[in-house]
C-alpha cells in the first residue's frame, strides 16, 4: 500500500490513486489540485518515486536504488521544475521547450523519465501551449506530474490530456510577507551551513523561537536548496540557475561533498518527522543545529 501518512488527502482520491498504481494504470500525465502547496508537492514526489521504482511488489518500495536516489533528490531520470511567486523562470516557455527536448532522451536507469512541474498556475499561456505539444504525443517512457491550486488555471487542452486528482479543500497559502520571510531564513541557513563555526547557524535558527510555525516551510525550502546543490554537484548547474536560491545552492555545491549534502537532506527529513510527532520545540531546535552542524563538518 502507498504511504499517504504525511499528506493531507481525501480518502476517495487516495483510493483512486492506489488502485491506479496497483493496476499499473496511472496515466502518463497527472494533475494534482486542491489541498495545500506542500501536500501537492509531497504527493507529486510520491508519485514520481512510484514511476521510478522497479519493485515487483508495492511501489514505491522505499528500499531500491531508484527510491533511495529519488528520496535524496538526484535520480538521473527525475526532473523537478519548481516555480514560486516572483521566480517563475522554471516554468517559462524556454524552460518548457528544454523539457520537450529532454523528454526524448531515454531513461538512464529507471523505466521512465519523470518531469515534475510544480505550481503550473504560474506558467503563462505560451508555456502551457509549448507543454501541450509533448503531452499530445509523448515518448512511451515519459511521465508528467503537474501541480496547481486549481486546474482551472490550466488550458482546457492541457486538462483533456491529463488525469486530475483533487486532494481536497484548497488550503490558503502563506501571505506574500510570510513567504518572503521563509525565503530569507532559508537563504540565511544555507549561508550559515558554509560558515566556519556553529554560531551563525544558531543565530539564524533563533528566528524559530519567536515563530515556530516557520520551521516546517523553511525545512521544505531548505531541502529544495540542498537538492539543487546536489543537482549542481552532478553537472546540472543550468537547471539550478532557474531556482530562487540558485546562488546559495551553487555555493553549497562547491563547499560540500555529495555525502555531506545527502546527510543534510536526511537531517531535514528527520526534523520534519519530529515536527509531525509534536516534539518539544526547544529540544527540536537544539537537535536541528547539532545535526546540521555535524553534517556540515563543523
Amino acid at each position: 500500500m502507498m504511504n499517504f501518512s504525511d499528506i493531507q488527502i481525501n480518502q476517495t482520491t487516495a483510493q483512486l490513486i492506489e488502485s491506479a498504481v496497483a493496476a499499473n494504470h496511472l496515466p502518463h500525465a497527472v494533475i494534482l489540485e486542491g489541498g495545500s502547496e506542500a501536500d501537492r508537492l509531497k504527493l507529486a514526489r510520491l508519485l514520481a518515486r512510484t514511476f521510478l521504482c522497479r519493485s515487483e511488489g508495492n511501489r514505491p518500495c522505499g528500499e531500491c536504488a531508484d527510491c533511495r536516489k529519488a528520496l535524496c533528490g538526484f535520480h538521473p531520470d527525475s526532473t523537478e521544475c519548481i516555480a514560486q511567486a516572483g521566480s517563475t523562470d522554471a516554468l517559462k516557455v524556454d524552460a518548457i521547450r528544454q523539457i520537450r527536448t529532454d523528454a526524448f532522451v531515454f531513461p538512464n536507469e529507471a523505466n521512465h523519465r519523470v518531469f515534475l512541474l510544480h505550481n503550473m498556475q504560474l506558467s503563462n499561456e505560451a508555456a502551457q501551449n509549448a507543454l501541450l505539444k509533448i503531452l499530445e504525443e509523448p515518448p512511451e517512457y515519459v511521465r508528467f506530474l503537474l501541480t496547481c491550486p486549481t486546474s482551472t488555471a490550466l488550458l482546457p487542452t492541457i486538462l483533456s490530456r491529463a488525469c486530475t486528482y483533487n486532494l481536497g479543500q484548497q488550503v490558503d497559502d502563506n501571505s506574500d510577507e510570510t513567504n518572503e520571510k521563509i525565503l530569507e531564513i532559508t537563504q540565511q541557513i544555507a549561508v550559515a551551513l558554509g560558515a566556519p563555526n556553529e554560531f551563525d547557524l544558531m543565530k539564524v535558527t533563533g528566528a524559530f523561537e519567536k515563530d515556530f510555525t516557520l520551521l516546517s516551510p523553511v525545512l521544505n525550502k531548505l531541502q529544495l536548496v540542498l537538492r539543487d546543490a546536489l543537482v549542481a554537484k552532478n553537472g546540472g548547474e543550468r537547471q539550478v540557475m532557474l531556482s530562487a536560491c540558485s546562488r546559495e545552492a551553487l555555493t553549497l555545491a562547491r563547499r560540500f561533498t555529495t555525502a555531506r549534502l545527502l546527510e543534510m537532506i536526511r537531517v531535514t527529513n528527520e526534523m520534519q518527522a519530529a515536527i509531525n510527532l509534536n516534539a518539544n520545540h526547544n529540544l527540536l531546535l537544539t537537535r536541528l543545529c547539532s545535526l546540521l552542524s555535524t553534517a556540515a563538518g563543523k
